[in-house]
């Protein structure tokens, strides 16, 4: 049985793009999601959307959980300030467009 697993795509959709593309081919007979589909990038809708129409699978990861429950924590381990204040916007963005 072959499995492919995929995580942290970030609501990077060209990434889950090329993703896709490359798994395709290898006739896998399933494919599981281990979490983080949105945070830090620009489309968390789009990258959800596509996972629901293959039917994947999928954990929630901690930016995941935090998005879940329109939290301001990601649960993220931001080492410095600078980290911890981009974190803080990425999540409100996500926040505010999910």
């Amino acid at each position: 049985m072959k499995i492919a697993l995929f995580s942290d795509i970030h609501a990077n959709l060209p990434a889950l793009e090329a993703f896709f593309k490359d798994v395709e081919p290898r006739n896998t007979d399933a494919i599981y999601c281990l979490g983080d589909l949105v945070g830090y990038n620009i489309w968390p809708n789009e990258v959800i959307d596509e996972i629901r129409k293959r039917g994947i699978p999928t954990i929630a990861g901690n930016y995941d959980f935090g998005i879940g429950r329109s939290s301001d924590d990601c649960g993220c381990a931001y080492k410095t300030d600078e980290e911890k204040a981009m974190g803080k916007i990425s999540i409100a963005y996500t926040n505010e467009i999910v």
